[in-house]
């Protein structure tokens, strides 16, 4: 059986349409990811007991409608966070910041990273932990 070149043409621009429609179909039930970061700076040499730390930190999140930057530490093997310190609530997008002071209470290695909060209002007595910083370590002699 011979096919006729004008049978082709609509076979192949039907499967053409088929193949489109499918990868079309694909890329649109795949959810979108959200994005952000958040991210401390931390002395990188050891400290005295009793000095202050700096500490800084900056995220942002667009899966949240508000955010709040905080600094937490714990001492190595302490196993809870304590929060030290917290920014302003910002609206998503605008970027939150925290600046505080720690003071190293006790030898050994203090612990620290930045949590970054996402709120449903400014005043949410509840926040939802978003994103984290990476854990910084800090020695204290």
């Amino acid at each position: 059986m011979t096919l006729v070149p004008k049978r082709r043409l609509p076979r192949a621009a039907a499967a053409a349409a088929l193949l489109t429609a499918a990868t079309v179909s694909l890329f649109l039930s795949v959810p979108a990811a959200a994005k952000g970061a958040m991210e401390i700076t931390a002395p990188g040499r050891p400290l005295r007991t009793g000095q202050a730390l700096h500490i800084s930190g900056d995220g942002d999140d667009d899966a949240a409608r508000y955010l709040r930057a905080c600094v937490q530490e714990r001492t190595l093997g302490a196993g809870t966070w304590r929060t030290v310190g917290c920014g302003r609530t910002v609206a998503s997008g605008d970027g939150a910041t925290v600046e505080t002071l720690v003071r190293a209470r006790r030898r050994g290695a203090l612990q620290l990273r930045g949590v970054l909060y996402g709120l449903d209002a400014p005043g949410d007595a509840h926040p939802d932990v978003v994103r984290s910083s990476a854990v910084r370590m800090v020695r204290i002699h």
